[in-house]
Protein backbone atom coordinates (compact mmCIF):
# COMPACT_ATOMS: atom_id res chain seq x y z
CA UNK A 1 0.00 0.00 0.00
CA UNK A 2 3.33 2.01 0.39
CA UNK A 3 2.35 2.80 -3.22
CA UNK A 4 -0.63 4.13 -3.08
CA UNK A 5 -0.51 8.10 -2.32
CA UNK A 6 -3.53 9.36 -0.40
CA UNK A 7 -3.99 12.01 -3.07
CA UNK A 8 -4.61 8.89 -5.80
CA UNK A 9 -7.76 7.45 -3.71
CA UNK A 10 -10.56 10.40 -4.41
CA UNK A 11 -9.76 10.36 -8.14
CA UNK A 12 -9.70 7.05 -7.93
CA UNK A 13 -13.12 6.49 -6.28
CA UNK A 14 -14.59 9.05 -8.47
CA UNK A 15 -13.52 7.83 -11.77
CA UNK A 16 -14.30 4.18 -10.47
CA UNK A 17 -17.56 4.61 -9.27
CA UNK A 18 -19.15 6.43 -12.17
CA UNK A 19 -17.66 4.71 -14.55
CA UNK A 20 -18.83 1.28 -12.87
CA UNK A 21 -22.29 2.55 -12.82
CA UNK A 22 -22.02 3.52 -16.51
CA UNK A 23 -20.88 0.40 -17.88
CA UNK A 24 -23.62 -1.10 -15.18
CA UNK A 25 -26.42 0.56 -17.26
CA UNK A 26 -24.67 -0.44 -20.72
CA UNK A 27 -25.05 -4.20 -19.77
CA UNK A 28 -28.66 -3.64 -19.19
CA UNK A 29 -29.47 -2.33 -22.50
CA UNK A 30 -27.84 -5.22 -24.22
CA UNK A 31 -24.36 -2.82 -24.95
CA UNK A 32 -20.95 -4.95 -24.16
CA UNK A 33 -18.41 -2.42 -24.14
CA UNK A 34 -17.27 -2.59 -20.69
CA UNK A 35 -13.50 -2.43 -21.81
CA UNK A 36 -13.90 1.32 -23.77
CA UNK A 37 -15.32 2.18 -20.37
CA UNK A 38 -12.83 0.93 -17.89
CA UNK A 39 -10.41 2.79 -20.06
CA UNK A 40 -12.54 5.69 -19.84
CA UNK A 41 -12.43 5.09 -16.02
CA UNK A 42 -8.22 5.06 -16.16
CA UNK A 43 -8.82 8.25 -18.47
CA UNK A 44 -11.18 10.61 -16.05
CA UNK A 45 -9.12 9.31 -12.51
CA UNK A 46 -5.72 10.74 -14.88
CA UNK A 47 -7.12 13.56 -15.55
CA UNK A 48 -8.77 14.48 -12.06
CA UNK A 49 -5.80 13.27 -11.03
CA UNK A 50 -3.31 15.91 -12.57
CA UNK A 51 -6.14 18.54 -11.66
CA UNK A 52 -4.49 17.60 -7.68
CA UNK A 53 -0.56 17.81 -8.44
CA UNK A 54 1.94 16.44 -10.91
CA UNK A 55 1.42 12.41 -10.93
CA UNK A 56 4.57 10.85 -11.97
CA UNK A 57 4.03 7.66 -14.30
CA UNK A 58 3.81 5.43 -11.96
CA UNK A 59 0.63 7.39 -10.07
CA UNK A 60 -0.82 7.20 -13.25
CA UNK A 61 -0.50 3.42 -13.85
CA UNK A 62 -1.86 2.68 -10.53
CA UNK A 63 -4.53 5.34 -10.22
CA UNK A 64 -5.58 3.86 -13.61
CA UNK A 65 -5.62 0.16 -12.12
CA UNK A 66 -7.34 1.23 -8.72
CA UNK A 67 -9.90 3.12 -10.37
CA UNK A 68 -10.83 0.28 -13.33
CA UNK A 69 -11.10 -2.13 -10.38
CA UNK A 70 -13.09 0.23 -8.42
CA UNK A 71 -15.21 0.42 -11.92
CA UNK A 72 -15.32 -3.20 -12.20
CA UNK A 73 -16.53 -3.95 -8.47
CA UNK A 74 -18.74 -1.63 -8.27
CA UNK A 75 -20.62 -2.50 -12.09
CA UNK A 76 -20.40 -6.43 -10.35
CA UNK A 77 -21.93 -5.39 -7.29
CA UNK A 78 -25.27 -3.72 -9.07
CA UNK A 79 -25.18 -6.69 -11.73
CA UNK A 80 -25.47 -9.05 -8.60
CA UNK A 81 -28.26 -7.42 -7.10
CA UNK A 82 -30.61 -7.51 -10.06
CA UNK A 83 -29.59 -10.81 -10.81
CA UNK A 84 -30.29 -11.71 -7.82
CA UNK A 85 -33.51 -9.81 -7.75
CA UNK A 86 -34.71 -11.51 -10.62
CA UNK A 87 -33.81 -15.03 -9.37
CA UNK A 88 -35.69 -14.33 -6.30
CA UNK A 89 -38.51 -13.07 -8.44
CA UNK A 90 -38.18 -15.94 -11.08
CA UNK A 91 -38.10 -18.70 -8.55
CA UNK A 92 -41.21 -17.38 -6.65
CA UNK A 93 -43.37 -17.79 -9.43
CA UNK A 94 -41.91 -21.14 -10.23
CA UNK A 95 -42.86 -22.37 -6.72
CA UNK A 96 -46.24 -21.12 -6.53
CA UNK A 97 -46.93 -22.96 -9.77
CA UNK A 98 -45.50 -25.73 -8.19
CA UNK A 99 -47.41 -24.99 -5.03
CA UNK A 100 -50.40 -24.29 -7.09
CA UNK A 101 -50.22 -27.89 -9.06
CA UNK A 102 -49.33 -29.85 -5.82
CA UNK A 103 -47.39 -32.74 -7.89
CA UNK A 104 -44.99 -33.64 -4.78
CA UNK A 105 -42.41 -35.04 -8.27
CA UNK A 106 -42.29 -32.01 -9.76
CA UNK A 107 -41.73 -29.98 -6.36
CA UNK A 108 -39.23 -32.29 -5.27
CA UNK A 109 -37.43 -32.38 -8.72
CA UNK A 110 -37.42 -28.15 -8.48
CA UNK A 111 -36.50 -28.42 -5.47
CA UNK A 112 -33.42 -30.54 -6.50
CA UNK A 113 -32.77 -28.33 -9.51
CA UNK A 114 -32.56 -24.89 -7.21
CA UNK A 115 -29.53 -26.56 -5.30
CA UNK A 116 -27.83 -27.25 -7.96
CA UNK A 117 -28.74 -24.26 -9.50
CA UNK A 118 -27.69 -21.92 -6.36
CA UNK A 119 -24.33 -23.81 -6.45
CA UNK A 120 -23.83 -23.07 -10.53
CA UNK A 121 -24.77 -19.09 -9.35
CA UNK A 122 -22.38 -19.05 -6.83
CA UNK A 123 -20.10 -19.97 -9.03
CA UNK A 124 -20.12 -17.92 -11.37
CA UNK A 125 -20.78 -15.31 -9.31
CA UNK A 126 -17.22 -15.55 -8.08
CA UNK A 127 -15.67 -16.09 -11.35
CA UNK A 128 -17.17 -12.72 -12.65
CA UNK A 129 -16.16 -11.38 -9.59
CA UNK A 130 -12.47 -11.91 -10.24
CA UNK A 131 -13.01 -11.64 -14.15
CA UNK A 132 -14.62 -7.98 -13.55
CA UNK A 133 -11.76 -6.47 -11.27
CA UNK A 134 -8.77 -8.20 -13.17
CA UNK A 135 -10.50 -6.99 -16.62
CA UNK A 136 -11.10 -3.24 -15.18
CA UNK A 137 -7.51 -2.71 -13.85
CA UNK A 138 -6.09 -3.95 -16.57
CA UNK A 139 -8.31 -1.28 -18.49
CA UNK A 140 -8.23 1.05 -16.46
CA UNK A 141 -4.57 1.12 -16.20
CA UNK A 142 -4.28 1.03 -19.92
CA UNK A 143 -6.71 4.49 -20.30
CA UNK A 144 -4.07 5.92 -17.46
CA UNK A 145 -1.36 5.42 -20.03
CA UNK A 146 -2.98 6.42 -23.31
CA UNK A 147 -4.25 9.99 -21.07
CA UNK A 148 -0.66 10.39 -20.41
CA UNK A 149 0.53 10.00 -23.57
CA UNK A 150 -1.99 12.34 -25.46
CA UNK A 151 -1.07 15.26 -23.00
CA UNK A 152 2.00 14.61 -23.16
CA UNK A 153 2.27 14.83 -26.81
CA UNK A 154 -0.65 18.18 -26.87
CA UNK A 155 2.24 19.61 -24.28
CA UNK A 156 5.03 19.39 -26.63
CA UNK A 157 3.04 20.83 -29.63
Amino acid sequence: MEYINEKMVKPALIGGVITGIITFLFSLIGGCCCCFLYTLSGIITSYLLTQEYLPSDRDYLISGALSGGIAGFVSWILGTIVGIVKILISGTVAASYMKAVGAQYYSSLYMESAEIGFILFAIILLLSFFISIIIGAAFGAIGAVIYRVVTEELAKS
